[in-house]
């Protein structure tokens, strides 16, 4: 028997635990336009069982199978549907979870892995709905809950983060777009995933390159004074501070200088002078 949502709620509240049967309805409604049994509920409820000893194999393919289908990551990718962000948000924050399991377990296939990172960046390239808090639905925050995936990709054992530069380049364009303003600390989320890749095998001077590389014609582009600029504005320049900032915490003096010279050319390209 399938439950209803308001039949999950009732018996997610009681603290039941977590069946094969019940594993599957969490993943079934993991992108309920309820907030409170999406956020509240499913999510805490998968989180701690993907942590907990009971946790199988067969649970593991189960939900992997599931974020790395149209059911989960990619659910209904370039539709109409303005509810269908918060599945693959949800999803993306279940993987999250599952990768940190599988840090310590070493349970998923070289296969299995071998698949996500070129799930992921499909998944970058495509996603279209960046909203982070959505009045009625609560948190979507689609690039946030992907940039903590990456955080734990790029610290895997089986991951490769020097050979990540369509990732890194994807979430540079994310952050650089024209037709969303990013005001909930989407940066700070991908910036913590871009020093964790740094961390574990990719040049910093790379990563800056391929900073750049994605700016540069912005920057050397006419100013239109349109809201379109003005958004590339803010959203580069937000990108550049957060980065500049976290590496000054670490006193990375090289790598903070150059990004304090993006900066200045940023300032006079919208302002002048």
């Amino acid at each position: 028997m399938v439950r209803t949502e308001q039949q999950l709620k009732e018996l997610l509240q009681q603290d039941s635990s977590v069946t094969p049967a019940l594993l599957d309805e969490l993943l079934l409604h993991i992108g309920s336009t309820d907030s409170e049994l999406r956020d509240g509920l499913i999510y805490p409820q998968l989180a701690t069982y993907i942590a907990s000893e009971s946790f199988t194999i067969e649970d593991t393919n189960r939900i992997f199978d599931f974020i790395l289908s149209w059911h989960g990551l990619m659910y209904r990718m370039g539709t109409a549907d303005t509810t269908a962000v918060l599945t693959r948000s949800f999803s993306a924050l279940a993987l999250a979870e599952l990768l940190v399991m599988d840090k310590t377990r070493r349970i998923l296939k070289q296969e299995q892995l071998d698949r996500l990172s070129t799930y992921l960046r499909t998944y970058l390239e495509q996603e279209k709905d960046v909203r982070g808090f959505v009045d009625g639905l609560g948190w979507a925050h689609s690039m946030a809950h992907i940039a903590d995936v990456y955080a734990v990709w790029f610290t895997h054992p089986a991951s490769r983060p020097e050979e990540e530069f369509g990732a890194i380049d994807a979430m540079i364009r994310q952050l650089t777009r024209s037709d969303y303003l990013y005001i909930d600390e989407e940066a700070d989320r991908m910036v913590t995933a871009w020093l964790q890749a740094c961390r574990h095998g990719l040049s910093e001077d790379v990563l800056l390159q391929r900073i750049e590389r994605n700016i540069k014609e912005w920057l050397e582009s006419d100013v239109t004074w349109g809201d379109a600029e003005w958004t590339t504005y803010r959203n580069v320049k937000q990108m550049l501070q957060t980065l500049y900032f976290r590496l000054k915490w670490e006193e990375n003096r090289a790598g903070s200088k150059r990004i304090e010279d993006w900066l200045r050319k940023v300032h006079q390209r919208t302002h002048g002078g």
